[in-house]
């Protein structure tokens, strides 16, 4: 298995009129810039530490998929992003697996600023993360035994790649995400911990199982 790190930012749809635009009823689309670890297979002459710098389209179906387009990508070895260069043949890399963190702002409308407090999200991120308590209600439930506006703060995403040197783009496929459950260190008498030298807030992470989709 293996697991990358992954940023997400936001992008600002303001000046197009709405940054998340319903489709149906349970059916909605957002586009997003994400910052992804380069797998271990695919790292030109074995470099570490390269990026790619995905601008993708993700649209939450509303039969419990969710479907990735990726639009556009660029790779980071340095600081200077460059074009990505497929490889010779076609490659397909299975077992993805990377963190996708609710609390990482990196919304270009807030000039990617932190949030106001240090376990809080804006607007946007807000509907993003209803969207993901949604499709995972298709699934399993979560309100039973967690508060997941306030709880599910992360999800695991399972992935597989497919590069094609005919493709302008890699093709993402989701089969499947864990939601991780975030819960507050708090002291006996119910008051919240936070790290003695950040100030920031300290959770114990909880892993659920994982769920594999179904596909759009």
């Amino acid at each position: 298995m293996k697991t990358i790190r992954h940023i997400v930012v936001l992008l600002a749809m303001a000046a197009a009129g709405c940054w998340m635009n319903p489709l149906a009823a349970q059916e909605a689309t957002f586009q997003l810039i994400d910052f992804v670890e380069l797998p271990a297979e695919w790292r030109p002459l074995g470099e570490p530490g390269c990026h790619i710098e995905f601008g993708e389209q993700w649209t939450f179906l509303d039969k419990g998929a969710l479907s990735k387009e990726v639009r556009s990508q660029k790779l980071s070895c340095s600081e200077e992003p460059g074009d990505l260069s497929l490889p010779g043949e076609r490659l397909r890399i299975k077992h993805i697996q990377y963190e996708f963190m609710l609390l990482d702002p990196h919304l270009l409308e807030s000039d990617n600023q932190a949030f106001a407090e240090a376990d809080s999200m804006d607007k946007s991120t807000r509907e993003l993360q209803a969207r993901l308590i949604e499709l995972i209600g298709h699934y399993i439930s979560l309100s039973s035994r967690y508060d997941p506006r306030q709880e599910l703060l992360s999800v695991y995403f399972h992935e597989e790649w497919i590069l094609d040197p005919e493709s302008p783009v890699i093709i993402k496929k989701v089969r499947g995400l864990t939601p991780v459950i975030w819960q507050r260190r708090k002291t006996t008498e119910g008051k919240s911990i936070n790290d003695g030298d950040t100030g920031l807030p300290v959770y114990y992470k909880n892993p659920l199982r994982k769920i594999t989709l179904r596909q759009p």
